[in-house]
């Protein structure tokens, strides 16, 4: 799906949306949410790019459910890896390290060593063939691996392929599966590279952020633009795997011009793709500190950020890249974006290592998110399970709906046709608002996200399972900021 392009406007003033926290909009939203009158729904129509909304919502949206915590998570995981899985699977290995922590990161955990990388590659190997006899891993093939973190090329080169020949061993990967190794360029040499494919991954998503130094120099990222130009051409010049590199804009410093630069740049290079993330900003990170104090200049506003997600969708349309998801682009058939896709729909996702997120059989889990924890409890034998979410009244309904809205275009008719609930009418005001206010438009029984929509999609799929779920009677979806960004997440949440 191709979106109209947005004319980009000149020195526009920003400074009507607040330059809110990420959980300044959570509670925005979540107080929306907790409104049952169906004006609070509805979208402003005066300027739908930049101001659709008070809150934009920056957290995957999902329904809520019933937590468990410790050894009650721990005893219900065990139920569920004797049920056999089916359809599409994923899998997440999270790597809970970093050699330095990013000014805007809130998902530093451990510092690096090589020693860490030893013990970890052990203990998470002896994790996964916990399960190398369970009906929840071995019953259906896995589309996906996707190393996360942290940062999973600070591992060392050997401890890379020792974990990824764990997972070749023990899990039944699909002949085409996607096996992703997050990371960043600072470090990644050709040694890590060779292993890593060796070890049969066919993917690497590498947290460029920015290539200006002015910007990268301010939120602490090492490398600078040419040293980073260079380590990506070396990259692709191997051939052997896809190469895409995340993109963040709304940092300090980064002007209209400088976001402009950063996606020729991007463009310029022999990349197979690229994801464009809005920036976050924590009010415990450091970043959010470093502005409070008069470090740095203040983030991007929401107007801003608009305008620059305009610019990313213009720019790579017109320069003929294939729109993989809201976010994502591809410039080659090689990237296909398997995991961050599939991760928002329904499906099943086994998870691995200190602080992975995953799900089965519509049960949300965490692993222990302190190392020390997750190495206690593994010791005994168990899976590190810390928390579950059971599913909650219409679990699936409501991640379909959610899913479908967050692929830019969704079709209730067909929804209400698959799970025989009146989805149309229960939101017919309130999608007919977000037609005239610019967010929608109609095709058909498709309903598909212009540039504005796009921008705000998060937030539409988040009001929408709101609006159903408080219509169908039952509990209200909220939002869960734990898991894994692609397992529950719409905006990554930023590492690596």
């Amino acid at each position: 799906m191709q979106p109209t392009s947005h004319p980009m406007p000149a020195g526009k003033p920003h400074g009507a949306a607040a330059h809110g926290t990420f959980e300044a909009g959570a509670k925005m939203m979540m107080a929306k949410l907790q409104n049952g009158m169906a004006e609070n729904f509805f979208a402003n129509a005066k300027d739908p790019l930049h101001a659709a909304f008070e809150a934009k919502a920056v957290i995957h949206s999902g329904p809520g459910g019933m937590p468990m915590m410790g050894e009650e998570a721990r005893r219900y995981i065990d139920e569920l890896a004797d049920r056999p899985r089916s359809g599409k699977t994923l899998a997440y290995l999270h790597v809970p390290f970093c050699e330095t922590r990013c000014l805007y990161c809130m998902f530093y955990q451990n510092p690096y060593s090589k020693e860490a990388s030893a013990k970890f590659a052990k203990d998470l190997v002896r994790e996964i063939e916990l399960w190398s006899d369970k009906a929840a891993m071995t019953s259906y093939p896995v589309h996906a691996v996707y190393f996360g973190g942290g940062t999973p090329t600070a591992l060392e080169p050997e401890d890379l392929k020792t974990v990824l020949k764990a997972v070749r061993d023990n899990m039944p990967l699909a002949n085409d599966c996607e096996i992703t190794i997050e990371g960043r360029i600072h470090n990644f040499g050709d040694d890590k590279m060779e292993a890593a494919i060796e070890g049969g991954a066919n993917r690497f998503s590498l947290g460029v952020q920015t290539f200006d130094d002015r910007v990268r120099q301010s939120v602490m990222r090492v490398d600078g633009r040419d040293a980073i130009i260079r380590r990506l051409d070396k990259l692709c010049s191997y051939d052997e795997a896809a190469v895409v590199i995340d993109l963040i804009y709304g940092f300090p410093w980064q002007t209209l011009e400088v976001w402009e630069n950063d996606i020729r740049t991007a463009q310029s290079l022999s990349l197979d793709g690229v994801d464009c993330y809005q920036l976050n900003v924590f009010e415990k990170s450091p970043l959010s500190k470093y502005i409070a104090n008069g470090k740095l200049p203040a983030a991007a506003d929401t107007a801003m950020k608009a305008d620059m997600f305009a610019m990313s969708v213009e720019l790579f349309t017109n320069a003929q890249w294939r729109r993989l998801s809201n976010n994502h682009w591809g410039q080659t058939m090689r990237e296909r974006n398997i995991y961050n896709t599939l991760g928002k729909s329904a499906c099943d996702c086994l998870a691995f290592g200190c602080g992975a997120g995953g799900r089965l059989n519509g049960n949300s889990f965490m692993m222990e998110r302190k190392l020390a924890e997750w190495e206690k409890v593994l010791e005994t034998g168990q899976k590190p399970v810390g928390m579950l979410m059971k599913p909650g009244q219409n679990w699936h309904l409501m991640r379909t709906l959610s899913s479908e809205m967050e692929s830019g275009a969704i079709n209730l008719a067909r929804i209400e046709k698959a799970f025989g609930v009146p989805v149309v009418k229960l939101t017919e005001d309130v999608i007919n608002q977000w037609v005239e206010a610019g967010l929608l438009t109609r095709v058909g029984d498709w309903l598909v996200q212009t540039v504005a929509g796009q921008f705000w999609h998060v937030t539409l799929a988040q009001l929408l399972i709101g609006l159903v779920g408080m219509r169908l009677g039952g509990p209200q979806p909220g939002q869960r900021p734990h898991g894994h960004a692609a397992v529950f997440s719409g905006e990554k949440p930023h590492h690596a």
